[in-house]
């Protein structure tokens, strides 16, 4: 059998393939392989925000980013987010004279204060003032909760985002 250059790389790409791979965690420090998620503080009067919030950052942690939940004291690194602005505002609607508007679709949206720190050096790994969950939902068929929750969704998105983009 000859070794044509052709036949040398279809025998090498499989070999160099096999040495490439991923190491969990996504774009955080290797080091970081156990999380704790604070309890999510809660400055709007929107009551059950923080206790929702929290249970998702933690699924989030284990699923998105590949880390063990751990006790603070135990934790390569803290999770901490607080809830700063929650709005309910119409989108689409159409005026009624006389009686205000018919709502189509309002729009949920809210904002987060969060960081990651790196518990054994205590750096910041990730920070944001300001992050933003937008959650839409048609008044006649869907409730502010349904909104609420696709807000709060797309807020943890963004939060594994952040945290993934520290590559």
């Amino acid at each position: 059998m000859s070794w044509t250059p052709a036949r040398a790389i279809a025998f090498a790409l499989p070999l160099l393939a096999a040495c490439y791979s991923f190491s969990g965690g996504g774009g955080l420090p290797s080091h970081i392989k156990t999380a704790y998620v604070a309890p999510v503080e809660n400055e709007t009067s929107r009551f059950g925000l923080s206790e929702v919030l929290t249970q998702e950052l933690l699924d989030a942690a284990q699923a998105r980013l590949g880390l063990q939940l751990a006790a603070e004291a135990e934790a390569d690194a803290i999770i901490r987010a607080t809830i700063t602005r929650y709005s309910d505002m119409p989108t689409n609607f159409e005026a009624v004279e006389g009686v205000g508007a018919d709502v189509f679709q309002n729009r949920i949206t809210i904002l987060a204060r969060v960081e990651i720190v790196d518990a054994t050096t205590g750096d910041v790994i990730w920070a944001a003032t300001s992050v933003n969950g937008v959650g839409e939902y048609a008044p006649e068929s869907e409730t502010e909760n349904d909104g609420t929750l696709l807000a709060l969704e797309n807020l943890v998105q963004k939060i594994v985002d952040g945290a993934q983009s520290q590559w």
